[in-house]
């Protein structure tokens, strides 16, 4: 079954055409599945991207066209959304960040996304008070909000947006349901489409009066203030459930129907323990069903399949606090979406604090996790087990399904894939100790799929690291790297013989050194996989032996590379250059030796001769006669000594000469770190 399922994903993923995968909200869709048809298999998994920052992030990541928007918990737990680049090979991976004073409240709540419109809340359990957020996907920009003051009244579910109208808990304030696209300004209600535009005019203004000031006098120059802009309220529809409800947990929609789960805070005597099924048009109670544990973890709903239209609650005795596991009962229970009848039950030997997931051709499968480190599988029609994996860490956050593999991630910061079919796990991956990463921490919200990447997020609340930062990381197929690169043609001219490989600055500090070493190579693969990603000049993903055929095409027959102290490279001389930004012209070509300095003269490097070796190959299993172009396996093509003799090309400096010279990058003719460049070779 694994290899016609690898088969299938290999032909999917094959060709120019690779599938997109749309997961627009909060679990995929407002029924809250967590499922998508897309065939997005992870065989070999890679971690391609990684941000890092000094918070946690509590909240699962939602993608939004080309960027993912994430909300964290910083210092204090002050509230951070981020709008993060989706581009494996993005420069700048934050577009926007919001925080205080326009969000006041802490954010651990997934948004919920239409089209240019992102729609959040603030404030959890410790706080009173909270706000529902509107802002514009592509600027940040503020575009509505509405304030929920009170007691015990915080959004910390995602909201849900439903036919331009947005539904969302607020705790002990119950539910509320506001226009999307109607709002109030100055005491007048009109259409958003008409105030964004007074919107955009008041930041506008702002700025210019800001660049004028700068111009006058910079000290004293206020720069534009979100605070400042127009701040309209979207058009209150309905409000129900006030101080009889308390809501944290995600809700859900199918057709007219709005399912919501209440719980009761001990503490607080507040709220009430029940599943109730709301009209979504007017807020009007069509059922209530009681039930016996909180459901923290949240409602799905699956309509036809196998089982018919089926409601699914996740419930678990204790909330989302790691010191509690081992006290924690659950259940899972499944009742008639038409009356609300209980199909079955299903006890747990620990919390399910995560949305059930509904996958299957029929929605016959229905998938959990649990603080007792197990994921489960059961049947959507009866609640039998199908298969239940064990693995050594508590979850809190359910599960992701896709290309027939289901992606759990733990509270060790591991994420598993493990078969739909049996619960066989192909992989496992700890994305908080992965080389790209090196940021430990917990998963506390559910893996996400875009544009061919899994996507999770950690946090280090209660965990064993506490000051280490919280991440976002991207993990995609070894074959999605290899497309990545694809798009980043190598440029051949035939008639000039000059090869254009674009590149970046490389980064001379890596995280995780101590010390800047100097300059082995000019061009490598960036960190992990470049092994010399350290000691180089630029970094790029054209793969070696796609310059090495390069070569070929212009009637070059490649030499031998050197790695031994006395003995020289040989084959065909090419010249190395590298373009850059210019100050005043468009851009300046200039001679790889003066890019680079010897530290201790301050004088860039003579003029050396530069050979096209080609690279040696590695036999990686002994027993299979296949070899491997060696350079594409450790990303170097152009050394400077012959450190390694799995590259492109060599110059003459013999290995003597590195206890000599202590070579650095010349900083007064390189753009910064990250800036786009281009290494031309040319054939002499």
């Amino acid at each position: 079954m694994l290899k016609r399922i690898a088969m299938i994903a290999a032909l999917a993923l094959a060709g120019a055409a690779v599938a997109q995968v749309t997961w627009p909200t909060f679990r995929g869709n407002n029924a809250r599945t967590g499922a998508v048809q897309d065939k997005v298999f992870i065989e070999k998994p890679k971690v391609i991207w990684s941000y890092k920052a000094a918070e946690h992030f509590v909240a699962t990541p939602v993608p939004a066209g080309d960027r993912l928007i994430i909300a964290g918990l910083g210092a204090f737990n002050a509230p951070q959304v981020r709008a993060l680049s989706l581009d494996a090979q993005a420069k700048d991976r934050v577009l926007y960040t919001k925080t205080s004073p326009l969000i006041q409240h802490p954010t651990v709540c997934a948004p919920a996304v239409l089209g240019d419109y992102v729609v959040f809340g603030d404030g959890m359990h410790q706080t009173d008070n909270a706000t529902l957020h509107c802002i514009h996907r592509e600027t940040g920009r503020p575009l509505w909000r509405y304030e929920l003051p009170g007691k015990l009244v915080h959004i910390e579910a995602s909201p849900i947006i439903d036919n331009n109208r947005v539904y969302v808990a607020a705790g002990d304030a119950g539910i509320i349901c506001v226009d999307l696209k109607k709002v109030t300004l100055d005491g007048k209600e009109q259409d958003l489409a008409a105030v964004i535009p007074q919107i955009d005019a008041a930041w506008q203004k702002m700025a210019t009066s800001y660049e004028e000031q700068k111009k006058k006098d910079p000290d004293f120059a206020l720069p534009p203030d979100e605070t400042k802009l127009p701040r309209p309220s979207p058009k209150l529809v309905w409000h129900k459930g006030q101080k009889q409800w308390h809501v944290d947990a995600p809700l859900a929609i199918s057709g007219d129907n709005l399912l919501v789960a209440s719980s009761f805070i001990e503490e607080d005597k507040a709220g009430k323990r029940a599943l109730l099924c709301l009209n979504k048009n007017d807020g009007s109670v069509l059922w209530e069903v009681p039930l016996d544990i909180n459901p923290w973890g949240g409602v799905t709903v699956t309509t036809g399949g196998a089982a018919g239209d089926t409601v699914l609650v996740a419930c678990s005795s204790i909330r989302f606090d790691r010191k509690l596991i081992p006290e924690a009962k659950g259940e899972v229970v499944a009742l008639d979406l038409a009356n609300g009848n209980i199909k079955w039950r299903k006890p747990v030997n620990g919390g399910v604090l995560g949305n059930v997931t509904v996958a299957g051709a029929n929605a016959e499968i229905i998938l959990y996790t649990s603080t007792d480190m197990k994921v489960r599988a059961v049947d959507t029609a009866t609640g039998n087990r199908l298969w239940s994996t064990l693995t050594d860490q508590p979850y809190f956050a359910g599960v992701a399904v896709s290309g027939g593999l289901v992606y759990a991630g733990d509270l060790g910061g591991n994420v598993h894939a493990l078969q739909l079919t049996d619960g066989t796990k192909l992989w496992s991956i700890n994305v908080g100790r992965d080389p790209a990463v090196q940021a430990p921490g917990a998963i506390f919200g559910a893996p996400v799929i875009a544009k061919n990447q899994l996507l999770v997020a950690t946090a280090n609340l209660q965990g064993e690291t506490p000051d280490a930062p919280g991440a976002v990381v991207s993990i995609a197929d070894q074959s999605f790297v290899v497309a990545a690169r694809a798009a980043q043609q190598i440029t051949i001219d035939a008639k000039q013989k000059r090869i254009t490989i674009p590149a970046t600055i490389a980064p001379r500090k890596l995280p995780t050194l101590k010390d800047i070493y100097p300059l082995e190579v000019i061009a490598t693969y960036p960190t992990p996989e470049g092994q010399k990603a350290h000691e180089t000049v630029i970094i790029t993903t054209v793969k070696p032996s796609d310059v090495h055929k390069a070569l070929e095409s212009f009637g070059l027959k490649p030499g031998k590379p050197s790695r031994t102290e006395d003995a020289v490279p040989t084959g065909p001389e090419v010249k190395l250059s590298l373009v850059v930004p210019g100050l005043v012209t468009e851009r300046r070509v200039l001679p790889m030796e003066r890019t680079i300095i010897d530290k201790r003269t301050g004088k860039p490097l003579p003029a050396l001769t530069w050979h096209f070796t080609g690279s040696a190959f590695r036999q990686l299993d002994p027993e299979k006669p296949e070899r491997s172009y060696g350079a594409d396996l450790t990303g170097t093509f152009a050394t400077i000594y012959p450190v390694t003799d799995e590259t492109v090309l060599q110059s003459n400096l013999p290995m003597s000469a590195q206890s000599l010279l202590k070579l650095e990058i010349n900083a007064n003719l390189l753009p910064p770190e990250g800036t786009p460049v281009e290494l031309l070779i040319e054939v002499k």
